[in-house]
C-alpha cells in the first residue's frame, strides 16, 4: 500500500516543534552579519523575539506583535535543499510562552483549556475560520527544505492575507524570487538572506463578530470579550533580500513592497528606498533598519536580478497593455505588442509605479442554457477548451456593463486545468506529476489531503456513461471537468472552487470561505424544465440524482473572492 494513503490515519507529529521566546541569541544565524533588524519594537510588553526551533535546531528568527496578534517580521535564509519532509498539518502551531514564560517551552499545538490564555497574547486557528482570510506565511513553507517546512507552520509566521494577493501574486513572487536566488545567489556561491514583514492595520482586525452572533451573545452571561476583532490585517506585506558573498562585488540586495489586497500592485525597491516607505508606514518607527550595511544595495548585479524578476512575472501574469482589442489583432501585430512590451518590463529604469497595465479578457453570451449546454460539448470534445458557464451579473472581462439589464448567460473560454487532482482539488505547491518516482501522477491538493493526477484528457466513458480519466496503465477512475461556476440555486462558485466532485458522487462547489456549498448541475445537463413545470437538473453521472434548480440570473456575492487574470495559468491558485 502507497505510504500516502495512511497519512488520514497516522499521526506524523510525534515530534514537536520547540521554540526560543525572549532573546535571538541562539538564532543569530538566520540574520545577516548575525544582526537582526531594528526600529520595529514598540515595547517590551507588545512584542517578543522567537527563535523557532524545531526537533532541536533552529530554523528561523521572528519578531512577534502580541498586542496586534501577528508577526511583525521573520528572518531567515533560502534553504535550496530537496528534501520535502512530512506534508503540512491540519491546523498550525501555537507559542504557550507568549501568554505565560513558565509555560513548555515547546511550540504545540492547541489545547482546548487553554484557548481563553493563548488568545491574550497571539492568534489561534478559530480566528481565521469564516473570515475569508489566508494564514499567510512570512517565512514561506517553500524556501525551506525537509522538517524546516514544518517549522514554518506556526501562527507565530501567519498573518491575515487576502486570498487573491497570497494565492497568485505574492505566490508567483515567491516562486520566481526562489528561482533567482537558487541561480543568482547559490549558484554563485553566495548565502541568501531574507527578511519578511507585515505591516498591522489600525483599524482591520479578524475575527469580525456578526450581528447575529452579537445578538445571541448579549443573552449569554461570560462570554469571552477577547473572540472578536483581535487580529490585525495588515495594510502591507514587505520582503527584503540580501545575497551576502565573500567578494563584495558579488553581493546584492532589493526589496519588494505590495498592499494586501486583491489588485495588488508590486513594488520593487532598493532597501534604502524600502526603509524609506516603511517608516511612514509603521507607526513610531523613524530609525528602521533591515540589514546592517543595506548589503550592497546600490549593486548593479542587483538591479539586473531585479530586471529579470521584473521580467518573469511580467511573462507569468500575461498581463497586456490597455488595448481592449488587442487579442483580435492580426499575428504580426500581436508578436509586436508582445515584443515591445516585454522590452518595457525588462528595463532597468523604468519607474514601475507609474506604469498601468489591465487585463484583456473574452465572454461569449448565450440566450440559453441550452444553448450553453451544447456549445460547451462541441468547445470541449473539439477545441479543448471549456466554455465556462459564469454567473451573468459577475461577468465583466471584457468590458460588458453591468448595469446593461442584459440577462443573457456568460461562458468564458479557457482551457480545460491541468494542474488539479482528478477529482477538481487544486494542487498545492507543485504540479501534477510522478513525485518521488511514483508510477501514477499525482500531487498535494488544496484540501490538505493528495489526490491522483488524469494521464490523458477527462472525458465521458460511453460504458460508464460518466466523466473518466486514466490512471495508471489504462486503469480508468471518475473526474471532474471545468465546466461551470454556478451552482442549482443561481450562486455563483467560489472563484477557487469551480463545480466538480471533490470526492463526491454529485457536483458541488463551495460559494464561499465559510465553507457554504450547493449542489451543481452536471457537465452534462443543465437546469430547465426539460418536460416538467419546474426547472430541475441531473447532479450526479449516470444521471440518476436530480434537484430542483432556478434560472433567475444570480448575483455576485460580496467578500473575499477574487477573479484571476483571464487566461492565466490556474496554477498560480494555491492554500
Amino acid at each position: 500500500m502507497d505510504w500516502r494513503v495512511l497519512l488520514s490515519c497516522v499521526s506524523l507529529w510525534a515530534g514537536l516543534a520547540l521554540a526560543e521566546v525572549g532573546t535571538f541569541d541562539l538564532c543569530r544565524s538566520s540574520f545577516y552579519r548575525q544582526t537582526e533588524p531594528l526600529g520595529f519594537d514598540r515595547t517590551s510588553d507588545d512584542s517578543a523575539q522567537i527563535c523557532q526551533k524545531y526537533r532541536g535546531t533552529h530554523f528561523f528568527a521572528t519578531l512577534y506583535d502580541k498586542s496586534n496578534r501577528i508577526p511583525l517580521w521573520s528572518a531567515y535564509k533560502l534553504d535550496h535543499g530537496r528534501t520535502k519532509g512530512p506534508p503540512r498539518p491540519n491546523d498550525w502551531f501555537v507559542e504557550p510562552q507568549l501568554w505565560d514564560p513558565n509555560q513548555s517551552r515547546e511550540m504545540t499545538s492547541e489545547d482546548g483549556s487553554t484557548l481563553n490564555e493563548l488568545r491574550s497574547s497571539q492568534a489561534i486557528n478559530e480566528d481565521y475560520q469564516y473570515s475569508s482570510y489566508d494564514r499567510g506565511h512570512l517565512n514561506p513553507f517553500s524556501f525551506q527544505s525537509g522538517v524546516g517546512r514544518i517549522a514554518t507552520m506556526t501562527l507565530t509566521n501567519a498573518v491575515p492575507m487576502d486570498p487573491c494577493f497570497n494565492r497568485i501574486r505574492w505566490y508567483k513572487l515567491e516562486k520566481n524570487l526562489k528561482e533567482q536566488l537558487t541561480m543568482n545567489c547559490i549558484g554563485k556561491k553566495g548565502t541568501p538572506y531574507l527578511v519578511t514583514g507585515a505591516v498591522p492595520s489600525g483599524s482591520e482586525k479578524i475575527p469580525i463578530q456578526d450581528e447575529e452572533e452579537e445578538e445571541e451573545e448579549e443573552e449569554e452571561e461570560g462570554e469571552d470579550p477577547q473572540k472578536y476583532n483581535r487580529v490585525s490585517v495588515p495594510s502591507h506585506i514587505w520582503t527584503a533580500v540580501c545575497c551576502n558573498h565573500v567578494d563584495d562585488e558579488r553581493k546584492f540586495s532589493f526589496a519588494f513592497l505590495a498592499e494586501n489586497k486583491e489588485e495588488s500592485r508590486l513594488q520593487m525597491l532598493q532597501v534604502d528606498e524600502l526603509i524609506s516607505k516603511l517608516s511612514g508606514l509603521y507607526p513610531n518607527s523613524p530609525s528602521i533598519n533591515i540589514f546592517k550595511d543595506d548589503c550592497n544595495s546600490k549593486s548593479k548585479r542587483g538591479q539586473e536580478i531585479l530586471s529579470k524578476i521584473r521580467s518573469v512575472l511580467y511573462h507569468s501574469f500575461q498581463v497586456l497593455l490597455s488595448d481592449q482589442y488587442s487579442q483580435l489583432l492580426p499575428p504580426g501585430k500581436r508578436s509586436r505588442l508582445d515584443k515591445e512590451t516585454s522590452q518595457l518590463m525588462q528595463s532597468k529604469n523604468l519607474d514601475q509605479n507609474k506604469m498601468q497595465l489591465t487585463n484583456i479578457g473574452l465572454v461569449m453570451t448565450f440566450p440559453s442554457l441550452a444553448d450553453w449546454s451544447s456549445y460547451f460539448e462541441k468547445t470541449y470534445d473539439q477545441d479543448n477548451l471549456a466554455c465556462v458557464l459564469e454567473p451573468s451579473a459577475g461577468a465583466n472581462p471584457g468590458g460588458v456593463a453591468k448595469g446593461s439589464g442584459n440577462r443573457d448567460r456568460f461562458c468564458i473560454p479557457q482551457q480545460p486545468r491541468s494542474d488539479v487532482s482528478a477529482t477538481g482539488w487544486s494542487c498545492v505547491g507543485q504540479v501534477c506529476g510522478h513525485h518521488e518516482g511514483t508510477p501514477y501522477s499525482w500531487c498535494y491538493t488544496s484540501d490538505t489531503k493528495w489526490g491522483y493526477c488524469c494521464l490523458d484528457k477527462c472525458t465521458v466513458n460511453k460504458q460508464s456513461n460518466q466523466y473518466e480519466c486514466s490512471q495508471l496503465s489504462g486503469y480508468p477512475m471518475k473526474c471532474s471537468p471545468l465546466y461551470s461556476m454556478v451552482t442549482i440555486s443561481g450562486e455563483a462558485c467560489r472563484v477557487d472552487h469551480p463545480c466538480g466532485l471533490y470526492g463526491e458522487s454529485y457536483f458541488w462547489c463551495y460559494m464561499d470561505y465559510g465553507k457554504g456549498w450547493d449542489y451543481c448541475c452536471s457537465p452534462r445537463h443543465y437546469c430547465g424544465e426539460h418536460g416538467y413545470d419546474y426547472q430541475w437538473c441531473y447532479t450526479a453521472d449516470p444521471q440518476r440524482s436530480w434537484q430542483k434548480c432556478t434560472l433567475h440570473a444570480p448575483t455576485q456575492k460580496g467578500g473575499a473572492q477574487c477573479l484571476p487574470p483571464k487566461f492565466q495559468d490556474i496554477s498560480d491558485l494555491r492554500y
